[in-house]
């Protein structure tokens, strides 16, 4: 992988992560309405998840090897559990989640892409 392609995988993998962020909490505030803000402050798992992932999105615009490694690992982790529990998502759900670690998996590649090929 050559240095602009790096840092386009590492680009797609940014419009990954606001995607999935902008769907999570869309299906957030199609389940709870107007009373998203009280569910935040009532389970702050869900608060602390979004600022992790709002956090991942900033270390990606610094090309970090560790906010790349770690949304790939926070998108991934939840997909196992379910399927370990037995309860999948719909089909269409499926394959969006892993188009989502496709972009993923390709902006840690580029990360640790990009910082070989600057140190060269």
């Amino acid at each position: 992988m050559d240095l602009p392609k790096a840092e386009q995988a590492i680009v797609n993998g940014i419009y990954a992560a606001v995607a999935w962020l902008l769907l999570d909490l869309g299906f957030m505030f199609k389940e709870h309405g107007g009373q998203m803000l009280n569910v935040f402050f009532s389970r702050p798992e869900l608060a602390v998840g979004a600022i992790i992932a709002i956090a991942c999105i900033v270390g990606l615009f610094y090309k970090s090897r560790l906010a790349a490694i770690l949304i790939f690992l926070f998108f991934l982790l939840p997909l196992i559990l379910r399927a370990v529990q037995g309860t999948f998502p719909s089909e269409m759900l499926l394959l969006f989640s892993f188009i989502l670690l496709y972009f993923f998996l390709n902006a840690i590649l580029g990360a640790f892409s990009y910082h070989h090929l600057k140190k060269e």
